[in-house]
């Protein structure tokens, strides 16, 4: 059974664990404020909420699930279980016995609970989402002296687009040999990756490579996307690691790659796709590659409204390639028919408001359908403030009322908000965290359960996926369409701020940083990036 033991042999901590990863990842888990022997609350996630996790994650479960299967066979042990973890170590789903998944649930191995370092200390999935390798973690290595009756071995995920996109561990009793899981593990990892590339709706021009021919037989060969400029959109490790690239940040171009010329791919693409040619990169290698032109997005018009087509809406175009956001344009959709009311929770600049007048446009009942907007903040106290809500659901009627900074409202008015069934959708939106203003007794959301209200979290700039195709996207608007280039250099640079304003922020950055460059520029290299822009990064 896997339990934590009180004998009093069990109380000193171990030695600090060897490697040296292991030792400072116990150094960071004293510096979160845990105590191997302290009592921990390991309460999982409401289901809603990961019910919502999960669906933000979907297309990685999807894509994982063949995968992670395969991986559990070939592990073949009873007393092991594989588990998937999204990019911040919250567990989205387990796969083993039913047997160890009941005794792995007591020490909180189970989905919808946190294993990052800060949760949990040094284990497996949690450095390795801090360290963005391959980690083993055996027994007596936890720093929880609970967590130490299992050996646990972890591998990020990397997203096609940069960065990570989850973890894939295997754990099983401390006492199972676990040696051969690494191997197993990152070949799980690489063939997730590949998957989730190759079936990207983005992109213009794909391009398989290695430096052996029969290696383009291997499905972990290099694999790129470009666009039709000859931009990197997309690639996975075994490409990056052949080109020098960085792992978070992969963004570059074909020129940047290679030294066959970017025409001459497109004309193998076209001409004769999938058939081998020789492929020269910049350290004077003979690669040998594929080439193919990857099809356009297919529409579906079954699943829109029809009043508008996707390719042509507003909220369409917010999409630009983070999964989170795509999830809430497609929940928007969905409701688009139904009146049912919505919370939206982002920081500021994140594009609530934005957000909200683009599902106006899209999907009002009728051409002079009305959006108003009150910001509760800004409201008179008592009753006034009642009755200012009353006019301004009157005006909206058959439309939205946008209440922004909904948890300036008093509780008591909040808790009725949501009764009247007039026809009006009402949105609400707040800068924090709708769980922490509810802990805080700030927000009263029955009346909106009751309703069947739906919460929608929009993330902040710096964790989104399409960082590089939101800056090209604004710099082009800044431009009035103009093209401007944006070297990779730059956009490396960009990354380095954390953009506390978010896409407010970022916009109006990048208008500052072209209009001092001026119109016959052509395009946005690090020298065009001020530093007093950033002296306040973290």
């Amino acid at each position: 059974m896997i339990h934590a033991s009180s004998h009093p042999m069990m109380e000193a901590s171990p030695p600090v664990p060897r490697p040296e990863s292991l030792s400072a990842s116990w150094q960071r888990s004293r510096e979160h404020g845990l105590r191997p022997h302290a009592a921990l609350n390991d309460t999982a996630l409401a289901p809603g909420e990961l019910t919502d996790r999960i669906a933000a994650n979907n297309r990685l479960l999807a894509f994982s699930r063949p995968m992670i299967e395969g991986l559990y066979r070939q592990i073949g042990s009873p007393s092991s279980t594989v588990l998937l973890a999204d990019r911040h170590g919250m567990i989205l789903s387990a796969l083993g016995h039913t047997d160890f998944l009941d005794r792995a649930s007591r020490v909180a191995l189970r989905p919808g609970v946190d294993w990052s370092e800060a949760a949990m200390g040094t284990n497996a999935i949690g450095t390795a989402l801090h360290s963005g390798t391959v980690v083993t973690v055996q027994g007596d290595e936890h720093y929880l002296a609970r967590n130490r009756v299992l050996t646990c071995v972890a591998t990020p995920i990397l997203a096609p687009t940069g960065g990570m996109l989850g973890i894939l561990d295997v754990s099983s009793d401390a006492h199972e040999n676990l040696t051969h899981a690494e191997a197993l593990l990152r070949t799980t990892a690489e063939l997730i990756e590949h998957r989730l590339l190759e079936t990207l709706d983005d992109g213009f021009l794909t391009l398989h490579f290695h430096t052996r021919r029969d290696a383009l037989a291997d499905p972990l060969h290099a694999l790129v996307v470009f666009d039709e400029g000859g931009r990197l959109v997309a690639s996975n490790r075994k490409a990056r690691a052949l080109l020098g690239l960085d792992a978070k940040h992969p963004a570059t171009t074909c020129e940047a790659c290679f030294a066959t010329p970017w025409g001459t791919l497109v004309e193998w693409a076209a001409r004769t796709p999938d058939a081998p040619f020789p492929l020269y990169d910049l350290k004077g290698r003979t690669l040998i590659a594929r080439a193919n032109l990857r099809p356009r997005r297919r529409r579906h018009a079954g699943t829109q409204s029809a009043s508008v087509r996707r390719e042509d809406s507003r909220l369409g175009a917010i999409g630009l390639g983070d999964e989170r956001i795509a999830h809430i344009v497609e929940t928007l959709r969905m409701n688009a028919a139904t009146k049912v009311p919505l919370l939206i929770e982002g920081e500021m600049g994140t594009g609530k408001a934005h957000l909200v007048r683009a599902f106006h446009e899209d999907h009002k009942p009728s051409s002079d359908a009305p959006l108003i907007g009150i910001d509760c903040s800004a409201l008179p106290d008592g009753a006034a403030a009642e009755a200012e809500i009353g006019r301004a659901r009157a005006q909206a009627a058959n439309g939205i009322l946008f209440l922004v900074e909904i948890d300036a409202l008093p509780t008591t008015l909040q808790a009725r908000l949501f009764d009247a069934g007039d026809g009006t959708r009402l949105i609400g939106a707040a800068r924090r965290p709708l769980a922490d203003l509810r802990n805080e007794g700030r927000l009263d959301l029955r009346g909106f359960e009751a309703a069947g209200g739906q919460v929608l979290s929009l993330p902040p700039l710096r964790e989104r996926s399409d960082f590089d195709a939101l800056v090209c996207q604004f710099v082009l608007e800044a431009a009035g369409g103009r093209p401007i280039y944006v070297c990779p250099d730059a956009l490396t640079l960009l990354h380095r701020h954390r953009w506390p304003g978010n896409l407010r922020e970022l916009r109006n950055q990048l208008r500052l940083m072209l209009a001092l460059m001026g119109d016959e520029a052509n395009q946005l290299c690090p020298e065009d990036i001020p530093p007093e822009l950033f002296e306040n990064a973290a």
